[in-house]
């Protein structure tokens, strides 16, 4: 007996599912339903739109005739509001309603708007989706000068981009660069090279009022300092976007709780992505960990079970990787603790710097500027709590190469 998949949303959790599905289940409808009027894109490729690396036409990363190869069938502008639990329909804001069999909510999340005076009379931009970013583009048209308020990896992409564009860019962060992604010396190395491409950091600083002023954005920061900008971007973090749950009986914390098969309380509700609290990988606690590979991962696994198959998600590890004016910052895993081994090596003139963490003879993270790596391996030999011993010197004197000799001889001992 045929089922149908509905899945709420269209992006990287939402397609890694239905490649998942669509693998098990030969014959299920699966249907997709997009509150965006466009095919699914990568948020992280924004940038690079932005800066003009990228064009517009190559940022699809599924087209209509790979929706009918997979035999998907995608709806575009057709946001849900709501859910009837009893009933297994979904509700969608032009009134309409549709029932599924097995349901993913994959509906990512939405930018958190800072409690600025006036910032709603000032015309500024956010930059989460393809439409803020045609916007922002817009605005752009004949201004030399952009404020970002805010210092997550959004807002340092959105810098790096403006200033490849030769633009004069302000930061304004309420705590350091890259506070809640990388440690205060990786931190340290972004920002000083932000400052060296021309960027202006006002650290530890919040926007008290902004308004208009002659065809300008007049910005007071929380020091007392005040300047004018030409354009006010905002990407001061995200949340999950969950609210169309609300009186559905779906537990959410922050995000909607899941466990290790992506099952929500309700009984065929499945929940992926950047919407969903979900188990991590060293406590096994609920968190949320908005990545790319965390959405792939958690998106196959929500596929496999809401098509029969028995699959659990290993529990997500966070990890960052950010390419900056041809430096590279790699971290992953969980920062020192006392309990932890910490091996590192480092070079102050270049900024060249690794650093290993180990729990015993486990490596639980590392963090790296300008290191030949491959992120993919390093993340294996932790997920697969591989036995460093003897090896933790070399590892961090020959790094790529000594972590691949550890991954092919686990996978020898494996098999």
């Amino acid at each position: 007996m045929t089922k149908k998949h509905l899945i709420i949303g269209c992006g990287t959790a939402a397609l890694s599912a239905a490649k998942k599905i669509r693998s098990i289940a030969q014959e299920d409808e699966i249907k997709l339903a997009t509150m965006e009027d466009c095919l699914p894109y990568s948020p992280a490729s924004l940038p690079y739109l932005l800066s003009g690396r990228l064009k517009e036409d190559n940022l699809w990363v599924a087209n209509d005739s790979l929706f009918q190869e997979w035999r998907f069938d995608l709806v575009k502008g057709k946001e849900v509001v709501g859910l009837k639990v009893e009933q297994k329909e979904v509700i969608y804001q032009d009134g309409g309603q549709e029932r599924y069999d097995t349901l993913l909510i994959a509906s990512g999340s939405q930018p958190t708007k800072p409690p600025i005076r006036g910032l709603e009379t000032t015309g500024f931009v956010g930059f989460h989706t393809i439409k803020d970013s045609r916007e922002l583009s817009k605005k752009l048209d004949g201004k030399k000068e952009v404020t970002i308020y805010g210092g997550g990896m959004v807002a340092l992409e959105i810098a790096t981009a403006l200033l490849e564009r030769g633009l004069k860019v302000k930061i304004i962060v309420r705590s350091r660069i890259a506070r809640g992604y990388f440690d205060e010396h990786v931190g340290a190395f972004i920002e000083w090279v932000l400052r060296q491409q021309g960027a202006e950091v006002y650290g530890g600083n919040k926007i008290d009022e902004a308004r208009e002023n002659k065809g300008r954005i007049k910005i007071i920061l929380s020091d007392g300092r005040s300047f004018d900008t030409g354009v006010l971007v905002v990407s001061a973090g995200v949340e999950p976007r969950s609210s169309f749950l609300a009186g559905t009986g779906i537990l959410i914390n922050r995000g909607i709780l899941v466990d290790k098969q992506m099952r929500t309380n309700l009984s065929d509700v499945y929940a992926a992505g950047d919407v969903v609290e979900s188990l991590d990988f060293f406590l096994g606690q609920p968190g949320i960990n908005a990545i790319t590979p965390s959405a792939i991962q958690q998106g196959k696994v929500a596929g496999a079970n809401m098509a029969g198959e028995k699959m659990e998600d290993r529990g997500w590890i966070p990890m960052n990787l950010f390419k900056f004016f041809g430096h590279t910052a790699f971290s992953i895993g969980l920062i020192p603790r006392p309990s932890h081994q910490v091996l590192k090596m480092k070079d102050d003139a270049s900024g060249f710097y690794k650093e290993f963490v180990f729990q015993e003879n486990r490596l639980v993270g590392a963090r790296f500027i300008d290191v030949d790596i491959d992120p993919g391996i390093i993340r294996y030999l932790i997920e697969e709590k591989v036995d460093i011993g003897e090896f933790k010197e070399e590892l961090l004197e020959h790094p790529q190469e000594m972590s691949r000799r550890l991954m092919l001889r686990s996978e020898q001992n494996w098999s």
